[in-house]
């Protein structure tokens, strides 16, 4: 009895040691494997270069001057405007004529002057039609120069300053880039939108920019230059630290970094990485530190294979 306890014990150790060996075995075979695999990357170099942080808006456009033209104290009917629309005026021009008549009693014809110099914009009324102090004849607009309006929430109001500097871009003409600076924030916030009107002005001597254009507006409210630029891509987070992954020969290397602005794809690294390192921008997801690596090409650079 005691002898088949004791070839039991025998056999137990036995295959537990056997056991032990084959595990082994099987992960050694599996480090060897992991160390032999390698994974696929695509890398950029850091580079140095100029960022600028931008905020987005939408605005209207209008002229730099713009009224509309009212007949004061006229009423009658319109008998004929003098200009047509996209006509060319000066201040004091006469552009409509407005019969002053009513039943029983001739006046002389009113003339309608504008007063402001630019453009006409819109004609509001048919030839005929009622004219009195609160109808517009027509609008006149100077877009020599041109404004595009703005909302600015009142938390932005404290980054965003006249004198900044904004790109303008509007759908008629998508390859233009308009600049303009801002020259007024009002002094007030409205109470109902919790936002301040901003004014942007933008030369506009060919006159391509139009009252009544949308503008897609881009301000620059702040330019760093000659700093560390990476694809944004490169930068992951991990436990709340901010790494990248460098390309050391066919290893990957984590660095831990830290960044500043953000733009077009694009972020600046304030610690962590020298012009010229070879970050990986492609295949960085689930790497580890250590791992082994081939560069595959980079269609967008004409990079290495």
């Amino acid at each position: 009895m005691k002898k088949g306890i004791f070839w039991t014990i025998i056999i137990v150790i036995i295959g537990l040691v056997v056991w032990r060996v084959v595990q082994h075995e099987v992960l050694k075979g599996r480090k060897q494997v992991e160390v032999s695999v390698q994974t696929d990357v695509v890398v950029e170099k850091a580079t140095r270069d100029v960022i600028t942080d931008e905020m987005s808006y939408a605005g209207n456009i209008v002229g730099i001057e713009q009224v509309n033209v009212y007949p004061m104290e006229e009423t009658g009917r319109l008998i004929r405007y003098l200009v047509k629309e996209g006509d060319k005026v000066s201040k004091g021009r006469v552009i409509a004529i407005v019969d002053r008549s009513i039943k029983g009693l001739n006046y002389k014809p009113a003339q309608i002057s504008v007063p402001i110099s630019g453009i006409v914009g819109i004609l509001f009324l048919d030839k005929g039609a009622m004219v009195a102090p609160q109808i517009p004849l027509a609008m006149i607009a100077n877009i020599d120069r041109v404004k595009v309006e703005i909302q600015i929430s009142e938390v932005e109001l404290r980054i965003i300053k006249e004198g900044q500097n904004a790109r303008v871009r509007v759908d008629f003409y998508p390859e233009n880039t308009f600049s303009g600076i801002i020259t007024e924030i009002t002094p007030v916030v409205n109470p109902l939108s919790r936002t301040a009107k901003g004014e942007i002005v933008i030369d506009n001597p060919e006159h391509l920019l139009k009252p009544g254009m949308l503008a897609r507006v881009r301000l620059i409210v702040a330019k760093h230059r000659d700093v560390i630029v990476v694809p944004e891509k490169a930068v992951l987070v991990r436990n709340d630290r901010e790494i990248v992954f460098t390309k050391r020969g066919d290893i990957a290397k984590k660095k831990d970094v830290k960044t500043g602005i953000k733009n077009n794809d694009m972020i600046e690294v304030v610690e962590g990485l020298n012009d010229g390192e070879e970050v990986i921008v492609s295949g960085n997801y689930g790497l580890r530190d250590g791992a082994k690596i081939r560069v595959k090409k980079n269609n967008r650079l004409g990079g290495q294979q």
